[in-house]
């Protein structure tokens, strides 16, 4: 017979005891990290139902990618946070049962109602709607019929609590903080600044410079993008070459196929700007 011995056991029993202090760290510091209440901001919003204001509110909620965890009728979906399983909720329900203020402290400030955090809002891209944005959202959103019904929010997968325990993942509103705003190429390129910021910073970071496990890039469209083939990626998703470019090409048909012509124009001048004041500044 085999026998164990004595120091084999006594490593066994050690990284048991290990195991076992790991799980309860994680189990404690992320139950800490999803109950922790953040201060409510003021907020100033109010719902703006005009026609103008409706409409405006129906394309952000599509070009800026609310669509794209909620549903095409944003009635809400299951998505995936951090290897585990998230409901993003029913708006056309939620906007009804909420305030103003507490929508817009969920979509600029990652917030519930509660102080908690969010953890699938991109709020650090959406932190740039002006109050009337927020409003022509509010606004459309509650002049939808209520669809389907409200999804129980299941608990925290075992991956999620272990990458905030970890610090890998953190709830949306510990990342405000140092959310950078992008470069400011000038008044003339504006407008295409603010529609980077809202519509493409959810991938490509705040300031727009990738990199800290995000899923994209830096923005650099010179030496790669001439005007016409960024407007087939916008519209495609397809590389200069021809490549379907992953959730860039999914982002494209659900979110950025519905930016008009001139949107387009002013978020490739404004980018093509950017990359100008990057190149001519010192380098470290």
């Amino acid at each position: 017979m085999l026998k164990v011995k004595g120091p084999a056991v006594v490593a066994g029993l050690a990284a048991l005891v290990v195991a076992l202090g790991g799980a309860l760290y994680i189990a404690q510091r992320s139950t800490a990290l999803l109950g922790a209440r953040h201060p409510l901001p003021p907020s100033a919003v109010r719902a703006i139902s005009t026609p103008e204001a409706t409409a405006t509110g129906a394309h952000l909620t599509v070009a800026t990618a609310c669509v794209g965890c909620h549903g095409a009728d944003l009635s809400g979906q299951m998505i995936g946070v951090s290897g585990s399983k998230v409901s993003a909720p029913n708006l056309t329900i939620v906007s009804k049962r909420l305030s103003d203020a507490e929508l817009d402290r969920a979509i600029r400030h990652g917030l519930k109602p509660d102080g908690r955090s969010e953890l699938a809002m991109p709020s650090r891209a959406y932190a740039g709607f002006n109050d009337d944005e927020v409003g022509a959202i509010i606004g459309y959103l509650r002049s939808l019929p209520p669809k389907g019904g409200v999804a129980i929010q299941p608990p925290p997968g075992l991956m999620l609590r272990a990458n905030l325990a970890l610090g890998v993942f953190k709830p949306v509103a510990d990342t405000l903080a140092g959310a950078k705003p992008p470069l400011d190429a000038g008044p003339a390129y504006a407008s295409g600044r603010h529609l980077a910021r809202v519509a493409c910073g959810q991938c490509h970071g705040s300031d727009l410079g990738g990199g800290g496990g995000l899923p994209g890039p830096d923005l650099t469209v010179r030496g790669y993008y001439d005007p016409a083939l960024f407007k087939t990626l916008l519209r495609t998703g397809q590389s200069p070459d021809g490549r379907d470019m992953a959730l860039m090409a999914s982002t494209a048909r659900t979110s950025f196929s519905h930016f008009s012509d001139d949107e387009i124009a002013a978020l490739y001048a404004y980018l093509d700007a950017r990359d100008r004041v990057l190149a001519a500044a010192p380098r470290p």
